[in-house]
């Protein structure tokens, strides 16, 4: 009876320990093949999944992207997914992970809460075949140098003279294509060529290194950026134009050199470019369009008043800024000057208006009239008519003899406005205005009246401009 007892005691005692066992082992089979508890991939919690099915997972997470590209001077070239049949996997990473738990110890896992967070990248894989194809297809080889044909040449384009090197941009298209297919089947997405050794170090030839030398007296010569501050707007003087200033000799096709052994610049070149912006801005020759004070628009043609380049001043200062090597800014010099800032009509809101029609002088400060008289203008019946002219005060001068062929007369104050034409008092006029110009008017000059001569003396000054018309 006892041991009857002993017996139902210890199977009582056996059987869940064997079913612990059991259930133990069973577990440990489990994890065999998934992983155990506290496991965490690219913030995935992996408990429970074979590889293959967090493989999935992760895939459904993992953005499909293109392969870059980058050359030595910073380009980025894209390589589509689809040319090289890519595709993602996370397996080794994944298979190793759960090769280097033991199952035996998923118990521990399950109580001990250690938490193990893996970061891992997908291993890419692709068809090499049509990687290689893709690659030799891209102008970044396909159009580079002839290795047989290198050039090392200084060249003029739009934006100046630019340097030819094939050697620094010579590429070891085998390593390329190695190089890219390792990235590639490391998971990676982008290589840059130079840090991973994949051009082709040459050394220079003798005429290469004169060469080379030679462009780094081009560089230092239009490597500056000088802005010349017109009326009307700016020009900027950089490579593109300074390129095409230089001296050159006319049978090699050479730089031509100084006595120091620096470039120079072509004086009748310099001048030729400052002749074009002459050109370009100088705005002496009409026609000019006015308002004047009886009323409506008047077109005057011909005058010499406005912005008038000084060409050989102009060409000197451009030429000291460009050999001086620095980055500059400077005002174009004017032989003569305009009131206004618009090319084409510059005579601006301050002006001296001279009506011959009306034989009426206005003089306007900023659009204001300050000044209104009667004049007598040139004599018509004697071909002495005052022209039709836009021109500006030149010259003022006080008590001037005027001298003719048939007259010495002085005058307390004169203002040269064109020519030997100005503005003058007429002591010996009784009257100002009206039809006296057409049989008894001047030989051209603008009489006018002592006092408002004399205001006008005291308030125009040089360059103001000077509107005649009829």
């Amino acid at each position: 009876m006892r041991k009857k007892l002993l017996t139902v005691l210890g199977i009582l005692i056996l059987t869940p320990i064997l079913m612990a066992a059991v259930i133990y082992l069973g577990l440990v089979w489990y994890y065999a093949d998934t992983y155990m508890n506290g496991i965490t991939v690219n913030g995935v919690y992996a408990a429970g999944m074979t590889p293959e099915e967090l493989n999935e997972i992760l895939l459904a997470k993992t953005e499909s992207a293109s392969f870059t590209l980058s050359d030595r001077n910073g380009t980025s070239y894209e390589i589509p997914i689809e040319e090289m049949h890519f595709s993602y996997s996370y397996l080794d990473d994944l298979q190793s992970i759960k090769d280097k738990q033991n199952p035996l110890a998923w118990g521990y896992a399950l109580i001990s809460k250690e938490q193990v967070d893996h970061q891992i990248t997908p291993k890419g894989q692709i068809d090499t075949a049509a990687l290689e194809e893709y690659l030799m297809s891209m102008p970044l080889i396909k159009d580079q140098a002839d290795p047989d044909n290198i050039r090392v040449e200084i060249v003029l384009e739009k934006n100046g003279y630019q340097l030819i090197d094939d050697t620094t941009d010579l590429l070891d298209t085998d390593l390329v294509i190695a190089s890219v297919e390792e990235a590639v089947l490391n998971g990676e997405r982008y290589i840059n060529l130079k840090e991973s050794g994949c051009y082709v170090e040459l050394e220079y030839t003798d005429e290469m290194l004169k060469t080379l030398a030679m462009w780094e007296k081009v560089e230092d010569i239009q490597d500056v950026e000088i802005v010349c501050q017109f009326y009307d707007g700016n020009e900027v003087i950089d490579a593109g134009v300074i390129s095409g200033l230089l001296a050159m000799d006319e049978e090699t096709g050479t730089f031509m050199l100084d006595e120091e052994g620096k470039l120079v610049l072509d004086e009748e070149k310099v001048n030729d470019y400052v002749e074009t912006l002459a050109n370009l801005h100088d705005n002496t020759n009409g026609p000019w369009t006015f308002s004047p004070t009886r009323g409506g628009v008047i077109t005057i043609e011909k005058g010499n008043y406005g912005y008038k380049l000084n060409q050989k001043k102009e060409a000197e200062t451009l030429t000291e800024l460009i050999y001086a090597g620095k980055d500059a800014k400077t005002e174009a010099i004017y032989s003569q000057r305009g009131f206004g800032s618009t090319m084409g009509n510059d005579i601006g809101s301050t002006y001296i208006e001279v009506d011959m029609s009306n034989q009426m002088m206005y003089y306007y400060v900023d659009g204001s009239l300050k000044l209104s008289t009667p004049v007598v203008t040139g004599n018509t019946s004697k071909g002495n008519g005052t022209p039709e002219r836009v021109c500006y005060i030149y010259f003022k001068q006080r008590n001037r003899v005027l001298i003719g062929e048939d007259y010495r007369t002085p005058v307390s104050y004169w203002m040269a406005v064109y020519g030997n034409i100005g503005i003058h008092d007429a002591t010996w006029r009784g009257s100002f205005g009206g039809k006296i110009y057409r049989t008894n008017g001047s030989h051209g000059c603008i009489n006018t009246p002592m006092k408002a001569v004399s205001q006008l003396y005291e308030m125009a000054v040089e360059g103001t401009p000077v509107v005649m018309f009829y």
